[in-house]
């Protein structure tokens, strides 16, 4: 399962979707995405690609620290049908977009695909929403695969044209990254359109992604794309970044289930992210430069920005077991990070005298590497948060290999398994109290949850709104989603089909892809 594997190709649906019924499903929406395309188009499409939403099981907030994370893959996705079209130095490549989600009513688009001097146009402030995701998509692939301009490197092709039509399953806004989703997706279309698939990975598409996103101005760490590309079915992944992109599968004991429960919360990283996300990443930022120079390691660093576990690497590279590692550092940050600026937050100006850099170049470095808004910076808590959920992550790994696969094992049978579910409450009570990133909302769902029988219950996703998942017997399913629906103040009225969107549960599916014969049509 390395991120070196090539691109999948599909032969079946069955290959995409581990559940009978979500194939069925799923088999009428394609084929209803391709008659719509022939619909808006007046001919069919000649691929088809997919990426999935994601959920995080566990460690949230600590990706863009290089720490690991458990993500899973789900049924729900975004399906992209296409037909490249031709393009010439005097007949420029034109994207045709149009979306087919009827309850959010996305509005079709086209625009021309521009060279000029040394930079790419693909009329990025013209973006009417959802299609801002495919665009930068677009852009980071043009910048980065046909960077001379409209010829790919070394050869006399030129960047396709294509008409694409979008039919998205993963809920925007409900932590699940959609986001995500379209952005893998798109990368894949690109090089599907442009024949570069055959010379591309998975890391790649990876690689491209991330950078799609940050385009964006938001700094994510790149676990939403990994687990959207790189997930098989069955599994967690266990994504490790540090010192390389590493993922892993992770079988979870094979009668739990993982159930997502959106909180309906309104919610949108990219416009609040100066107050919350990216005010997180700075915040780490900052207190891993402190921890830096008050360990003595300025003089192996000098001004780079370094994340926590590269620092914790250099601090003390020869511990191997991980789980020390966190411990130990535990036991270091309430004497630098702590004292009176504990609770109250540290300002600018006392982070960059504790930094041993000047000011001007920590705030240069540091502070105007994000937009953010805050007047202190809570240093302490984001580092708790940090390496106390990496040493929930590492504690959950360690416990899922040792507990026996036998489909029997119940949570009576093995107590082990309710301490699964005890890192997930641990990590809820840790981003509500510690990270402050959940939501009223969320944090209800997620009690509305545990009374429910869930084994554990988890916010999941960036924060200030979105999804709780929770792990739960198989077989209780039923009960537990009819309990969370009487007893959860914002589910009240949802009809029945409002409801199995908001409500589900999902088996771990498998990563981004595309097209095969199979999917070919003729025309």
């Amino acid at each position: 399962m390395a991120a070196q594997a090539p691109i999948p190709k599909f032969n079946s649906l069955a290959e995409i979707y581990p559940s009978s019924s979500a194939v069925l499903r799923e088999g009428k929406r394609w084929n209803d995405v391709v008659g719509k395309f022939q619909e808006v188009y007046g001919t069919r499409p000649t691929h088809i690609v997919r990426a999935p939403g994601r959920v995080n099981v566990l460690g949230e907030h600590v990706d863009y620290s290089l720490f690991p994370v458990l993500p899973a893959a789900i049924e729900e996705d975004i399906v992209f049908a296409f037909r490249p079209t031709a393009s010439t130095a005097d007949n420029p490549a034109h994207i045709r977009l149009a979306n087919i989600d009827k309850k959010h009513h996305y509005p079709p688009c086209d625009f021309p695909i521009t060279h000029s001097g040394e930079e790419w146009d693909v009329k990025l402030t013209e973006a009417k929403g959802w299609d801002k995701y495919v665009r930068v998509a677009l852009l980071e692939c043009l910048e980065e695969l046909f960077p001379g301009g409209e010829e790919l490197s070394g050869s006399d092709k030129h960047a396709s044209g294509m008409d694409v039509l979008v039919s998205g399953t993963v809920p925007p806004g409900s932590g699940l990254s959609s986001s995500a989703a379209m952005v893998v997706g798109a990368v894949i279309v690109f090089l599907v359109a442009n024949d570069l698939e055959k010379s591309k990975t998975k890391a790649d598409v990876v690689h491209l992604a991330i950078a799609s996103e940050h385009r964006m101005g938001l700094r994510t760490g790149g676990m939403d794309q990994s687990a959207s590309a790189l997930c098989l079915p069955y599994s967690l992944l266990h994504l490790s970044f540090h010192p390389t992109l590493h993922p892993a599968p992770l079988p979870l004991p094979p009668t739990l289930a993982i159930i997502i429960t959106n909180s309906l919360a309104p919610h949108s990283l990219t416009d609040s992210a100066p107050e919350e996300y990216n005010l997180r990443v700075v915040e780490m930022l900052c207190a891993t430069r402190i921890l830096l120079e008050a360990w003595g390691l300025d003089s192996k660093v000098g001004k780079q920005r370094k994340w926590l576990r590269e620092v914790l690497e250099l601090w003390d590279g020869e511990e191997e077991d991980e789980g020390k590692l966190l411990e130990k550092a535990l036991g270091e940050i309430d004497g630098i990070l702590g004292g009176e600026r504990k609770e109250r937050g540290w300002t600018r100006e006392e982070m960059s005298e504790k930094s041993g850099m000047s000011k001007e170049d920590f705030e240069e470095m540091y502070l105007h590497f994000l937009e953010t808004r805050a007047s202190h910076l809570h240093l302490y808590q984001r580092t708790y948060h940090t390496l106390t959920e990496s040493l929930r992550v590492h504690n959950f790994v360690q416990l899922c290999r040792e507990i026996d696969s036998n489909p029997s094992t119940t949570p009576a049978s093995d107590p082990r398994i309710l301490q699964l579910g005890k890192y997930l409450n641990q990590s809820h009570d840790c981003m509500r109290d510690v990270y402050e990133c959940t939501h009223p909302w969320v944090d209800e769902l997620q009690k509305v949850c545990v009374e429910a029988g869930a084994v554990g219950s988890r916010m999941t996703g960036g924060g200030w709104g979105g999804s709780v998942v929770s792990l739960l017997p198989v077989d209780e399913i039923p009960t537990f989603l009819k309990n969370v629906r009487e007893k959860y103040t914002h589910y009240n009225g949802l009809t029945d089909e409002q409801f199995g969107e908001a409500a589900f549960a999902t088996l771990p599916g498998h990563g981004a892809g595309g097209e095969s014969s199979c999917f070919r049509t003729s025309g």
